[in-house]
């Protein structure tokens, strides 16, 4: 085991699981076919936490299938988490996550999650689309029964045919489920709640309004309740390795720095700063977009191989965009560009590109040749200023020494950078990289509201 990841096990409890009940699911539309076969299988529980979900004929298959199974099994609870200005984007012309969400009311709970940052003038002030810049509902976390797909996609239809993003599911782990299932129920008890009549009110647990009341206390409320769920992971004092008992645990990272809950920052400082030469780590985000301290850490601190995969302007999700967000892929360029001129020998940019798709994927896989473990990073986070310390993020770090479950990650990980190619400087002077001039001077004050 590598150092980083030993000492981050020793500091933190995880779960540890079968490692026959972990698989990855390869894209969009198996990830699709997959939920929907989870809807169909639940029995006891459906608890979807996403930023939003698309009003498109995918997604409302989607949501009949959840309101079928509702009706044949009467036990069962479905629980939504969504993010209160993504989400209601769109109400006013009947197009919005909520309107979709409609048929499951009563029978159903929905939660929309308001950042507290977005309050008084501000509030007033920024325009829909425009306000969702302060902070977001960001989890991807959907539980069915004792099943868990952790992944950084939404519920809408281009990640369910040409977004190419990440996605495990972890099958008949009940300690994983009820954390997961807790967590999303922390936020949600802190959020809005809506009604059949398509009116939010505050959850009745909530007794500070999000954006009304006051700030510092609304903050505080939010950390003691998802503090309180993370320390139902410390309740055994015994630490949990992968050792000869278990060859697979999984480390839940909540990434909620506005509420003060920093563990994969924390991990992520230490993992980037490593000296050890054996480590060999690759990282992928859809938006090239580090934070100023990871991108330091990185290029100056580290000191091991590095493979960085990213959206081409192309494969961007901003790409042919209306208004300012068709800027936004330049803004990337500008970033990346900087990075790869300044960064260490031995770190490797990669851009996806991949005629008629998207790319969405973000993680880490980190392997040693001086281990028989490998660990691979999935969630929600970008691994930006947003990431850190304004949207809300969960990813998990599955580390493993099981050679099926192995061989299944690195595969994952080949099949994405099949769709890659290398970046070198030349890669800046094509014509679909050049950026206009008033970008480049803009780019480095609004980078970290993207």
């Amino acid at each position: 085991m590598t150092s980083v990841i030993r000492q981050f096990a020793q500091q933190n409890n995880g779960i540890q699981i079968d490692a026959n009940s972990v698989s990855v699911i390869e894209g969009p539309q198996e990830f699709y076919q997959t939920l929907l076969t989870c809807i169909r299988g639940s029995s006891k529980r459906i608890t979807l936490s996403t930023l939003y979900i698309g009003d498109g004929e995918l997604e409302k298959h989607l949501i009949d299938e959840i309101h079928i199974r509702q009706k044949a099994c009467g036990q069962l609870r479905v629980n939504i988490l969504l993010d209160y200005l993504r989400g209601t984007r769109g109400l006013t012309s009947g197009t919005s996550s909520v309107t979709v969400l409609q048929k499951l009311l009563p029978s159903s709970s929905v939660h929309l999650y308001h950042t507290p940052n977005l309050r008084g003038v501000l509030k007033q002030l920024l325009p829909e689309r425009v306000n969702e810049i302060v902070g977001l509902q960001h989890l991807k976390l959907y539980i069915f029964d004792d099943d868990v797909i952790i992944s950084g996609a939404n519920l809408s239809d281009s990640y369910f045919t040409n977004r190419q993003d990440r996605y495990i599911i972890i099958k008949n782990t009940p300690e994983l489920a009820e954390f997961c299932c807790s967590l999303i129920d922390a936020v949600s008890s802190c959020s809005f709640l809506l009604k059949s009549d398509n009116t939010l009110e505050t959850d009745p647990r909530c007794s500070i309004h999000p954006f009304k009341g006051n700030l510092h206390e609304y903050k505080e409320l939010v950390h003691q309740r998802v503090k309180s769920v993370l320390s139902r992971l410390n309740v055994n004092e015994q630490k949990c390795f992968v050792n000869k008992h278990g060859d697979t645990v999984v480390y839940p990272l909540v990434q909620m720095g506005l509420f003060d809950v920093n563990m994969e920052y924390d991990f992520l400082k230490e993992l980037f700063a490593s000296q050890e030469h054996c480590l060999s780590i690759t990282l992928t985000s859809g938006y090239f977009n580090f934070t100023e301290e990871y991108g330091k850490l990185i290029t100056h601190s580290g000191n091991y191989p590095m493979n960085i995969i990213y959206a081409s302007p192309q494969a961007n999700g901003f790409h042919k965009g209306s208004g300012f967000s068709r800027y936004i892929p330049s803004i990337y360029v500008v970033i990346s560009e900087f990075f790869y001129r300044s960064t260490r020998s031995g770190v490797r940019l990669f851009e996806y590109e991949r005629p008629g798709w998207t790319y969405h994927a973000k993680g880490l896989w980190i392997d040693s040749n001086a281990s028989s473990l490998f660990a691979s990073l999935v969630g929600s986070s970008n691994y930006g200023y947003r990431s850190v310390h304004r949207d809300l993020e969960m990813s998990m770090l599955l580390v493993t020494s099981n050679e099926k479950l192995k061989k299944e990650l690195r595969l994952e990980h080949a099949r994405l950078k099949e769709w890659t190619f290398p970046v070198q400087f030349a890669t800046f002077l094509r014509p679909d990289h050049r950026v206009p001039l008033w970008i480049k001077l803009v780019s480095k004050y609004i980078r970290n509201f993207f």
